[in-house]
């Protein structure tokens, strides 16, 4: 939160009775101290001067304003609560780090055993650290997030409500059904995150769920909408959680709700609404507090400028952005980096470094064993080949990415659309267009196995 944007006035009157989050405390009381002399007036109608400053004589001898030193004073207050808090939360969140690492350092076949028969894990924190990691690995080992968010759905389903009161266990049960359901999609079990959501929705339906964590799983849920090509449904859901988030002043997370309606709107066919919606969500999202998803911002910015025909100005915002996929490290990351670099450069017409970045991905993806991923790559490529009028190698490509499909995947529409693509290549007629129309069908035949290839011949 900056000094331009003020919390909502429910927001300061929970500040006032430290009924906010930490972080929301901390933000808010950053606001106050910054001087916002908006905030300021109406948080001082708010307090409570009477318990400060009991005895009349003190207060006509005050030298300071009553109102002054009553803001001081209840503002200690409220600073040492979070800090008392802050301390309390931070012991139990240690505790749950060490039995989370326990836990994992056990064979995989003894966690649900311990947990159903151990007393230490029944704990509340372990649950969270349990969510987060699974949430923290989904992009890079998805099998392995699936197997962490089954753990935290056996220890939540431990807990009772004298382990954390009713809210915070509601919260935390649907969050862990959510996270199951969001893992289950990345790795496209499809009936797995099915069976999950449908749980998610029945606990949401329950009710006593906190606000900000009705948000959090509203977006969860609607990344599964859009997964299933339910685009009208996903934007529903995601306003209904950007509303929650406006009204609690939540703006980082508020960007990246609009981050990912953008991302809906783009499937949806509208390339300038997502880009409108990305830049907005940029000017929201915290690259500070929030790097890897202001990277995805950028990113994703970067994709809907080049598809949208602004290649340069793809390729410009891709060269400020690179320092930040330099940070983030990990390999998928820097894969997406040179994933983009080659498209992006296949844009400008720079054949042969397109074709030397799109070798190089698809190449790591096969050694990594994401063959879909590895396929549109070769997609990629095969445009590349096609504008140098390299027929011999657009043949050669197109087999190997049937033989990929063939090898690794049961999608039948895909495996159809890929020999649409080698048919045509064989009689030296694959143009760019067939396989833009191919590479296209694959990413949204990705998540809906019932989407039909029609051959444009």
């Amino acid at each position: 939160m900056t000094a331009g944007r003020h919390p909502e006035p429910d927001v300061l009157e929970r500040f006032v009775l430290g009924a906010l989050a930490p972080l929301e405390m901390r933000e808010t009381a950053r606001h106050l101290l910054a001087g916002c002399p908006r905030c300021q007036e109406i948080t001082a109608a708010l307090w409570e001067p009477a318990d400060v400053f009991e005895d009349p004589e003190t207060l006509a001898a005050a030298e300071v304003s009553a109102e002054d030193a009553a803001y001081d004073a209840v503002l200690d207050r409220v600073f040492a609560r979070v800090a008392a808090t802050e301390s309390q939360l931070a012991e139990q969140r240690a505790a749950g780090l060490r039995l989370y690492e326990e836990l994992m350092q056990c064979p995989a076949e003894r966690r649900h055993l311990l947990l159903a028969n151990c007393q230490r894990f029944r704990h509340r924190m372990l649950c969270e650290r349990l969510i987060e990691a699974s949430y923290e690995i989904c992009f890079e080992e998805p099998h392995r997030a699936v197997a962490v968010a089954r753990l935290a759905v056996a220890a939540v389903d431990r807990l009772t409500a004298e382990d954390c009161g009713g809210e915070e266990l509601a919260g935390l049960r649907v969050r862990a059904w959510a996270h199951l359901g969001n893992a289950c999609r990345s790795c496209f079990d499809l009936p797995g995150a099915e069976a999950a959501f449908a749980v998610t929705e029945r606990l949401l339906d329950e009710g006593g769920i906190a606000p900000v964590e009705r948000a959090k799983v509203l977006s969860l849920l609607a990344s599964w909408r859009t997964t299933r090509q339910r685009l009208g449904e996903a934007q529903q859901i995601l306003d209904r959680a950007a509303a929650i988030y406006k009204k609690l002043g939540q703006w980082n997370l508020f960007g990246r709700t609009l981050l990912q309606k953008a991302m809906v709107c783009r499937q949806a066919g509208d390339g300038q609404e997502a880009m409108r919606l990305l830049r907005r969500a940029l000017d929201l999202i915290d690259p500070q507090a929030d790097p890897l998803v202001f990277l995805a911002g950028r990113h994703n910015l970067i994709n809907a400028l080049y598809e949208n025909g602004r290649v340069r100005e793809a390729f410009a915002l891709l060269y400020h952005t690179r320092p930040l996929y330099l940070q983030a490290g990990n390999r998928m990351n820097l894969l997406k980096l040179r994933w983009l670099e080659g498209v992006v450069a296949f844009g400008l017409q720079r054949n042969e470094q397109a074709e030397a970045a799109l070798r190089e991905v698809r190449d790591s993806f096969l050694e990594l064993g994401l063959h879909y991923d590895a396929a549109l790559a070769s997609l990629d490529l095969a445009g590349v080949y096609v504008v140098q009028g390299r027929t011999a190698d657009v043949r050669r490509v197109a087999e190997e990415t049937l033989q990929i499909f063939q090898s690794y995947n049961t999608h039948r529409e895909a495996i159809a659309a890929l020999l649409v693509f080698c048919a045509a290549a064989r009689l030296d007629q694959a143009g760019l267009d067939l396989v833009r129309e191919v590479s296209t069908f694959l990413k949204r035949a990705r998540n809906n196995p019932d989407l039909h290839f029609s051959a444009p011949f």
